[in-house]
């Protein structure tokens, strides 16, 4: 194996010399020349313009929301539930055409112990109801999926 000192000897030559100061000063120069001259009036923004324009647009894009959601409220009679009676005017023209649940994914968890301290064997299930609504209107049959997560605890019977 070579000495450490002739491998830096042929890395040093791989590299290229550097610039004189004379050459140094005469790129920067150049550079300055192709630039041009330095423009005096320039208009700087204020950074809080912006924050500012943004702060009213959020105002006005609340105030437009919470009259949207007021004016609602206006029509109606006090002590009504708006959501029962949207819900009672659909269900009359909508037709329940099939209900189904069924079972997605179902996991051991093992054995867990209750609030009591009994000892219950765990399932975790994944469950999913559909179901089928016909519009009387339009013929249109629409499917409504709903998915949930249960967990059944049954007890361990000791020997």
């Amino acid at each position: 194996m070579q000495a450490p000192d002739p491998i830096e000897a042929i890395l040093g030559r791989l590299m290229p010399p550097a610039l004189s100061q004379s050459c140094e000063f005469e790129i920067a120069a150049m550079i300055d020349e192709l630039a041009g001259p330095e423009a005096e009036n320039i208009a700087k923004i204020p950074a809080k313009a912006g924050a500012k324009r943004w702060l009213i647009g959020g105002g006005i894009a609340a105030a437009i929301g919470a009259l949207c959601a007021l004016l609602p409220m206006k029509d109606r009679p006090a002590g009504s539930n708006g959501l029962a009676q949207v819900t009672q005017e659909f269900a009359s023209e909508l037709v329940l055409v099939s209900e189904s649940d069924r079972v997605e994914s179902m996991t051991d968890e093992g054995w867990q112990e209750d609030a009591d301290g009994a000892a219950m064997h765990t399932l975790r299930m994944n469950l999913v109801a559909e179901n089928s609504l016909r519009d009387e209107a339009s013929g249109m049959v629409v499917q409504l999926s709903m998915p949930r997560e249960e967990i059944l605890m049954m007890p361990v019977s000791s020997f």
